[in-house]
């Protein structure tokens, strides 16, 4: 089984995730995307984010129509702050003999030596990046450890973001086709993003 594993803080998904996520599922032959949900992410602050029970509401509205997206709530149950490395081993176990596949976008990758066992990651999980807007991984300095082990994602380039969102919300200004059709439902429902 091949799982492709898409975490974020998802304050909110948008259709640039859903994009990213189906195109990476179908370019890949993955048998499942599993949507990850950042419980306490160790480069923000909790209090910048919705509450995680939210987020995992909002996505799980986001994949609802799609057979081979899941929700994941597995960053809950983790030792904080919550490495990606503590969640792919812990993944790990639930899909044992499972190949993962960890999505990150070429902003991120940017920033993977930062990371906690950023070595430990690559032995337990291929890497597929996606293109963000400004982060070419070809113009990058990586660190030698990083090279030949991802794989780029074709996919579009996209400069839409949960904070551009989250504004427009403040604002009161419209988010269609911004956020997929259930997402704007649980948004409106909830009174999310309010000012």
């Amino acid at each position: 089984m091949k799982v492709g594993i898409f975490g974020g803080s998802f304050d909110p998904p948008h259709v640039a995730h859903s994009i990213i996520a189906e195109t990476v599922r179908f370019q890949y032959g993955l048998d499942l995307i599993l949507w990850v949900p950042a419980y306490d992410p160790p480069h923000k602050f909790m209090d910048q984010l919705a509450p995680f029970e939210t987020r995992l509401a909002l996505v799980r509205a986001a994949t609802r129509d799609h057979p081979a997206f899941e929700v994941s709530d597995i960053e809950k149950t983790l030792k904080r702050p919550t490495y990606t490395i503590r969640m792919l081993h812990a993944l790990a176990k639930q899909y044992p003999g499972a190949e993962l596949h960890l999505i990150l976008g070429s902003d991120t990758v940017d920033q993977f030596c930062t990371w906690s066992e950023p070595e430990a990651i690559l032995q337990v999980s291929q890497i597929l990046v996606y293109p963000r807007p400004g982060y070419s991984v070809e113009n990058m300095n990586l660190p030698e450890y990083l090279h030949g082990k991802y794989s780029l994602v074709n996919a579009p380039v996209f400069s839409i973001s949960a904070e551009y969102i989250r504004n427009r919300l403040l604002e009161e200004k419209t988010v269609r086709y911004l956020v997929l059709e259930n997402v704007l439902d649980y948004i409106r429902e909830h009174r999310l993003y309010k000012g």
